[in-house]
């Protein structure tokens, strides 16, 4: 879990935007490796603007254990420097060490001023230079790092990233950084939570929230609080449970609803499961049910998941899998997903997960 989300940051943060807002930053990376680190070759993947399309991909000769990149880009962008042996093969790079915020022969660089990176004998990188966003972001590693380690044997979580996030642009509300960290929680097709996202907008400096990327992202903040304002009526459908018996939407007027869109296959569906579930034995008694909607195609996998997480609440499914009619209805492309709906059939929350669902039910059923 904790190297599926490490990896899901750094595909998040090097993920390209749509418009370019910063002209003329120029780099230098200057690399050295020891002896016993047989690579000949030194590759650095990173976006080279905020207009989208494939990564720029740079490649250097590694010369007498030294390396060196230069160049302009349009804004500081966090790239991916890669070691390779003479076969062409990354060496190592799956290796996630202990704390689970360095890889071995794996170097994550913002593209600002002057860095030098040196590899010890293991393969891991130490950083020294750089413009501002590269401290920043090496600030951001160590933070990483003093938070990984106090969790001590504990498994790291999703809302390990989000305080750990919500923290850093606290202290570094003017950063570029920052920004692109926040694209962990604002993946394209996915909803929004108000919950988390929207104290991160309101702590960023002017100057981000101007940028390009903040001024994209504002119509689908405005778009999550609509979800919260009671505005929006919840669509009607109706599918089959397991046992072949209709299900409706309107059949729970007069209850408050999680709508929940989930799949057996969905690796973070199936570890919030035990979150809803708390949910649900909480407020079970207090005029609350769930409707959990299933986008999985094979029927045996769905039934055997419920059994395997123990999901007491009624179950529907199409068994269209991402064509599912009520995802489609709902607008979801991305699960886990949900819809909290009051006792008059109106959406009153969206994409509520770990306590921030046990905290709005909190609010609503005294």
């Amino acid at each position: 879990m904790k190297k599926y989300l490490l990896l899901l940051l750094f595909t998040s943060l090097i993920s390209a935007c749509k418009h370019n807002d910063f002209i003329g930053v120029e780099y230098t990376i200057k690399g050295e490796i020891p002896s016993d680190i047989k690579a000949g070759i030194a590759v650095m993947s990173y976006p080279e603007n905020d207009e989208g399309g494939p990564y720029k991909s740079d490649t250097t000769a590694i010369q007498n254990g030294k390396f060196e990149f230069k160049g302009t880009i349009g804004r500081p962008q966090l790239a991916e420097l890669n070691l390779i042996d003479s076969t062409k093969k990354v060496i190592d790079s799956s290796q996630i060490e202990q704390g689970g915020s360095t890889m071995k022969n794996v170097a994550l660089i913002y593209l600002d001023g002057t860095i030098d990176i040196s590899f010890d004998s293991s393969g891991m990188a130490s950083y020294s230079g750089g413009g501002t966003e590269e401290k920043a972001w090496q600030a951001y590693a160590k933070m990483s790092e003093t938070k990984s380690k106090a969790l001590k044997d504990e498994p790291f979580a999703m809302t390990f990233y989000e305080d750990l996030v919500t923290d850093f642009i606290k202290g570094y509300p003017d950063s570029y950084v920052s920004i692109d960290l926040m694209d962990l929680f604002t993946q394209e097709g996915a909803a929004i939570d108000l919950n988390i996202v929207g104290p991160m907008y309101e702590t960023l400096s002017h100057r981000m929230k101007n940028t390009p990327k903040i001024v994209a992202l504002k119509p689908r903040l405005d778009k999550a609080k609509k979800y919260e304002s009671g505005e929006i009526m919840a669509a009607d459908f109706t599918m089959q449970d397991p046992e072949g018996n209709l299900v409706s939407i309107a059949s729970y007027r007069g209850k408050y609803l999680l709508l929940d869109f989930w799949a057996s296959w969905c690796a973070p569906c199936r570890a919030e499961n035990p979150n809803v579930l708390n949910a649900y034995k909480k407020f079970k008694d207090k005029n609350f049910t769930i409707l959990a909607v299933s986008l999985d195609s094979n029927e045996e996998a769905w039934l055997k998941a419920i059994k395997e997480d123990s999901l007491p609440w009624k179950q529907v499914s199409d068994l269209k899998g991402a064509g599912n009619e009520a995802a489609k209805l709902y607008g979801v492309s991305v699960i886990p997903d949900n819809f909290l709906i009051d006792k008059n059939g109106k959406i009153i929350g969206r994409g509520l997960k770990g306590q921030a669902l046990q905290q709005k039910l909190k609010e609503l059923i005294k």
